[in-house]
């Protein structure tokens, strides 16, 4: 038991400490960036995410600069290692790019952005990232179908099209519940959720999600329990637009 809690400790070594020695800080408006020896693609990434993160903030409420902080690491695997210890890069995550710390985003650098990413689409997922850490402050604790629902939907994510529906089944309320990060990829949660935050945000308004992302109490917020919301939501989805 002493032998597995040692090797337990010495795996998340590398996740004690974010900021590396050599890092050099890009200072913003809204975030902080930090870097490694790739200044160029965390400059462009610093000038995209400072600037977009003023939508992002005020639409959650905030309308002063929280101690939100960027650490851009030039290995992918350095990227993981911060998350989950020396055991990260040998969990075969190769979509793994970035993801929050509370506050803190990790980052991979753009211009080293692995097998299954280009310098587009690591750049953008910073602002994924920054909604994510922004909720944090709002409500640590929060579900995952509605953090994530919320990021995709602030930071512009992938467009639903009714078409999907022909080969992709809709989330069952069990899924939206999920805490588990496999199950909500595996039920299609990067395709359904910005449409749940959408249907809220049409049908009952902003404030109200606002309310609901801080307190999670749909009574509250709507009236209604959440699987009512969610047979709205399903309807809403079997009669999308597009």
């Amino acid at each position: 038991m002493v032998m597995i809690c040692l090797l337990f400790f010495i795996n998340f070594i590398p996740t004690f400490h974010l900021k590396s020695a050599d890092m050099s800080l890009l200072e913003g408006q809204w975030v902080n960036v930090y870097y490694e020896k790739e200044k160029d693609a965390a400059t462009d990434t610093f000038n995209y995410a400072d600037t977009a993160t003023e939508f992002i903030a005020k639409k959650l409420g905030f309308t002063e600069k929280e101690n939100i902080n960027i650490y851009i690491y030039d290995s992918q695997a350095t990227m993981q290692r911060k998350k989950y210890g020396f055991i990260g890069p040998l969990l075969g995550l190769d979509w793994y790019i970035g993801d929050n710390i509370g506050t803190n985003v990790i980052l991979t650098s753009p211009a080293n952005p692995g097998a299954m990413h280009n310098y587009d689409s690591v750049k953008y997922a910073v602002l994924h990232e920054i909604v994510h850490a922004y909720i944090s402050v709002l409500n640590p604790d929060i579900d995952l179908w509605l953090t994530e629902g919320v990021a995709l939907y602030l930071a512009n994510g992938e467009e639903f099209y009714k078409e999907y529906l022909e080969t992709m089944s809709i989330p069952s309320y069990s899924d939206i519940c999920t805490r588990n990060p496999v199950r909500f990829s595996n039920c299609g949660g990067y395709t359904f959720a910005t449409t749940y935050v959408e249907y809220l945000d049409v049908t009952y308004g902003w404030d109200s999600v606002l309310e609901l992302i801080k307190t999670e109490d749909y009574m509250l917020c709507f009236g209604k329990s959440q699987e009512d919301i969610y047979q709205e939501w399903v309807e809403y989805i079997k009669n999308y637009y597009q």
